[in-house]
């Protein structure tokens, strides 16, 4: 191998290196892009877990009213 041959090597090297460092650079500001997006779809989706126990409460509150809505009229018919 001639020395010619190793300063083509070297530079294709150096040339390597910078692209590394650049798709480096182009990943961490992706990854910081894609971490934004699961922080708001985990934001979204806790908002979505909170307004459950809403749901069921409300859901047991009507059905409790209604069958005592439905026991008053049995009871004052029969």
């Amino acid at each position: 191998m001639t020395s010619s041959d190793i300063s083509v090597i070297l530079v294709k090297l150096e040339h390597l290196s910078d692209m590394l460092d650049q798709v480096h650079a182009e990943v961490k500001r992706t990854n910081g892009r894609v971490t934004e997006l699961e922080m708001q779809e985990a934001k979204w989706q806790g908002k979505e877990d909170a307004k459950r126990p809403y749901g069921v409460v409300a859901t047991t509150v009507v059905a409790y009213g209604l069958l005592a809505v439905l026991a008053w009229f049995v009871g004052h018919n029969v």
